[in-house]
């Protein structure tokens, strides 16, 4: 893991905050954190402040005593107890599986963040539910207040992949086609189509549990089960595949039997699992194709999204 993250009480502020502590030495169970990988998360987490849906930075500490191995502090406000991961295991030993208006509220929040994210010229890279604090407000009634945190692999936008670090974004479950492909030209739609495997464990229920796109990697790898879920036609139409740096992708997934998947998400969720409205972002977001995938402003535009406001208009996030 690249770091531990503490509750503790800030004196002079007099609240709560959560205090991450990067460890510039190995130790058991960590991965010794540079000073670059530290000033990527200050840097991004600075850039996008003052949107409700990420936490909130409050300060970043340095140990000056070692110029090679010192240990990093990123403090950020108090945003909950709970990650998503642990919240969506919660609700599933509950026996409560979320409703599709409790998922289009989570997916509004987390979408809205990534926008906010994207605006500000940050790719995050890690759009993962352990990356997702979840929080209970009780104002005007109750709701559950989703947090984007983990800037630990963002990156800017402009320029992406230029320090190599390409193989840290995303875990397996939640990398999107053109990383598993080794593409070094990519943008936003690699988070959004992280938020869809998300989407889809919330809808699913089963996410406490394990990823969505979880394999057996020897009986099946990912990639396989990813292409075999939605379909090998929008990669293969994607025109970046031939500007890859490596062999012929079409023939190498043509080899592997994967290029002639048809998909079935629709399948997995039909119309009483999830609305017609609702399937349209999920399967926006999870487009193979990166230049016909949702961003996360094109995807709040959607139906799905809209609601009454007051004089019977409608309004998005």
């Amino acid at each position: 893991m690249f770091g531990e993250v503490y509750k503790a009480w800030d004196r002079v502020g007099r609240r709560l905050v959560a205090v991450k502590h990067l460890r510039g030495r190995p130790d058991a169970g960590f991965v010794p954190t540079n000073h670059h990988y530290f000033t990527r998360e200050a840097t991004s987490l600075a850039a996008c402040r003052g949107h409700p849906s990420i936490v909130k930075l409050v300060a970043t500490h340095a140990d000056e005593t070692h110029d090679i191995d010192g240990d990093f502090f990123v403090v950020t406000g108090y945003a909950g107890p709970i990650n998503l991961r642990a919240y969506m295991k919660l609700r599933s030993k509950q026996g409560r599986p979320f409703q599709e208006h409790e998922v289009r509220d989570a997916m509004r929040q987390l979408l809205s963040g990534a926008k906010h994210v994207h605006k500000k010229g940050v790719l995050h890279r890690d759009m993962v539910p352990e990356n997702v604090i979840v929080d209970k407000q009780s104002v005007r009634g109750e709701k559950m207040v989703y947090k984007i945190a983990g800037f630990g692999v963002s990156e800017p936008a402009v320029g992406a992949e230029k320090d190599g670090s390409a193989a840290l974004a995303s875990p397996e479950p939640y990398r999107a086609p053109e990383l598993f492909l080794g593409s070094e030209d990519y943008d936003g739609r690699v988070d959004t189509w992280s938020l869809g495997c998300v989407m889809a464990e919330l809808v699913t229920g089963d996410g406490g549990t394990a990823p969505f796109f979880s394999a057996d990697v020897e009986a099946e790898p990912v990639f396989k089960k990813v292409l075999r879920v939605v379909g090998t036609k929008g990669i293969l139409e994607w025109p970046g595949l031939k500007l890859l740096a490596r062999r012929d992708v079409a023939a190498e997934l043509r080899e592997k039997g994967c290029a002639s998947y048809a998909g079935c998400l629709r399948d997995m969720f039909p119309e009483e699992k999830l609305s017609e409205a609702g399937f349209e972002v999920l399967s926006g977001l999870l487009e193979p194709n990166p230049e016909h995938r949702l961003t996360a402003a094109t995807a709040l535009r959607k139906p799905w999204f809209r609601r009454r406001g007051l004089g019977g208009g409608c309004f998005v996030p």
